[in-house]
C-alpha cells in the first residue's frame, strides 16, 4: 500500500460513495473500485461495506482511515517543509562572527527573522582564525571575519574598510600616530598569534617600530575597564568603539591613513551553500550596498 491508495481511501471514506470519490479526485470510477479492491486483497480485510447506494466503513476501515489521515497529512506537511528548506524559507543559519563583530547585525538578524519567521540560527564568536576552521569543518556555513584571507579554499566578500582609533584614559596632546603611540602601553583587542592583534604589530613593524604591548585582551568589557583604570592605552577599529560609549575615557582617530580593518564574510568554496545561507548572504550585501 502506497500514499497514493491511502489518499484514495481517505476520499473513499469521506464521500461514503465511489462514484463521488472519482469524481472529486479527478479519475474514473473503474479504476478506483480497483485500486480498493487491491487494498482489502493486499490487508485480507474488508474496510468497506455497501447499504444501498453508500459505503460504510468496517471497524478495520475506521482503523485505516484514521492513521491514513495521519501519514497523509504528514506526508503533506513533510513535502512542504523540505520545498520551504530548499528555497531558504526554513531551516538553520549557522555562522560565525568575529571576536570584534560588526555592530550592525544584530539589527540585520532582526530583519532576517521578520522576513523568515521560521529560521533558527546558531552563532559562534571566536577570532578569525578559529572561524576559518570551523569554516572547514562545517560547524558554521558563513563567518563574519577580518582580511585577509590568505586560502584559496575559501570564497569571500569584503563589505568595509574601518579605520583604527588610539583610546586612552587620559588626555592626549599632539600627533596621533604609529610612531607617536609606540611607547605608550599598550592593550590590544586580541591575543598573540591571532587577527588583530598580530594586525597591529605589523602595522608598527611596517615603519620600523616596535610597539610597547602589556595587554593582549579578547574580551571587550574587560578591555574597556583596563583602559578605563589606566592599565593601558588601546588600538581598536571604529567597530569596536561603542564598548567605550559609557566610560570615561579619550578617543582619537589614527592620522596614519593606510591604518584600516577590512572585514567581510567567507564560505568555503568546495562545500554546498544552503539557501538561507544564501538569503542571508545577499541581505549582508545589499545592507553594506555591495
Amino acid at each position: 500500500m502506497d500514499i497514493r491508495q491511502l489518499r484514495y481511501f481517505t476520499v473513499i471514506a469521506e464521500e461514503k460513495n465511489i462514484s463521488q470519490a472519482a469524481r472529486k479526485l479527478h479519475m474514473s470510477q473503474p479504476p478506483l473500485s480497483q485500486q480498493l479492491k487491491q487494498m482489502e486483497e493486499n490487508l485480507g480485510v474488508a474496510l468497506v461495506y455497501r447499504e444501498g447506494k453508500k459505503l460504510h466503513l468496517t471497524e478495520a476501515g475506521e482503523k485505516l482511515y484514521h492513521h491514513a489521515l495521519q501519514i497523509t497529512k504528514l506526508m503533506e506537511e513533510s513535502m512542504e517543509e523540505v520545498k520551504e528548506v530548499g528555497q531558504g524559507l526554513k531551516g538553520a543559519l549557522k555562522f560565525g562572527v568575529n571576536t570584534l563583530s560588526e555592530t550592525s547585525l544584530s539589527q540585520l538578524l532582526f530583519e532576517f527573522r521578520e522576513q523568515y519567521p521560521a529560521v533558527t540560527y546558531e552563532i559562534h564568536q571566536n577570532e578569525s582564525g578559529q572561524l576559518f576552521q570551523l569554516l572547514r569543518e562545517r560547524v558554521i556555513d558563513l563567518a563574519v571575519i577580518r582580511f585577509p584571507v590568505h586560502s584559496e579554499e575559501f570564497a569571500s566578500i569584503m563589505l568595509k574598510n574601518e579605520p583604527f582609533y588610539f583610546v586612552i584614559s587620559e588626555a592626549w596632546t599632539g600627533e596621533v600616530t604609529l610612531s607617536t603611540i609606540a611607547g605608550v602601553p599598550l592593550i590590544l583587542p586580541s591575543t598573540k598569534g591571532q587577527g588583530l592583534y598580530d594586525f597591529s604589530v605589523q602595522a608598527f613593524a611596517k615603519h620600523g617600530l616596535t610597539p610597547n604591548i602589556v595587554c593582549g585582551c579578547s574580551d571587550l568589557t574587560l578591555l574597556s575597564r583596563l583602559v578605563q583604570q589606566g592599565f593601558g592605552a588601546t588600538l581598536v577599529p571604529e567597530n569596536a568603539m561603542h564598548v567605550f560609549s559609557k566610560t570615561d575615557v579619550h578617543t582619537y582617530l589614527m592620522e596614519d591613513g593606510e591604518l584600516v580593518s577590512q572585514y567581510g564574510i567567507a564560505w568555503m568554496k568546495k562545500y554546498y551553500l544552503s539557501n538561507v545561507a544564501e538569503r542571508f548572504l545577499e541581505m549582508y550585501r545589499r545592507s553594506v550596498g555591495g
